[in-house]
């Protein structure tokens, strides 16, 4: 009878566990409204976009009314400021909960974020998206808003 167990019911056991396991994983992922699409900022100062797929992102925001360099090589003074009013960044993402996801960086304009994770929760509001990244504590910081262009 043992030997009976550890040939079939076992097997078949672990069986079934993985595919409940990959049921509940798809279950919950679903219950996150999809992200996917290409966004333009709504923002008051900021201005840039965002594509997402089923996998990854990438965003782009910059300051509204960025000056312009005087001459056609900038100086060390409007390169800094150039690298400061902007930010670009894109990698994974996963879904970790009903309209929240966490972002694995895979690049960004500050080298000392790559592969470094954030996480953010969303809610929808027809094409309107806000959302807050989360701070170490999980509570919701600035909320940010963003307009879907294209799904």
């Amino acid at each position: 009878m043992n030997k009976l167990i550890r040939s079939y019911v076992w097997p078949c056991l672990m069986a079934l566990s993985l595919a409940l396991a990959f049921l509940l994983y798809a279950q919950d992922t679903q219950k996150s409204p999809s992200i996917v699409g290409t966004y333009i900022y709504v923002l008051e100062d900021q201005e840039g976009m965002s594509i997402w797929t089923k996998t990854h992102c990438i965003w782009m925001v910059s300051n509204k009314n960025r000056k312009s360099f005087q001459g056609t090589e900038p100086t060390a003074s409007e390169k800094a400021d150039a690298f400061t009013s902007a930010e670009a960044g894109g990698g994974t993402y996963k879904f970790v909960g009903p309209s929240r996801a966490t972002v694995h960086r895979l690049f960004s304009t500050n080298p000392n974020l790559v592969g470094k994770e954030f996480t953010f929760e969303y809610e929808f509001e027809g094409d309107l998206v806000k959302y807050w990244i989360l701070q170490s504590d999980g509570t919701r910081g600035t909320m940010g808003m963003a307009r879907r262009v294209e799904k």
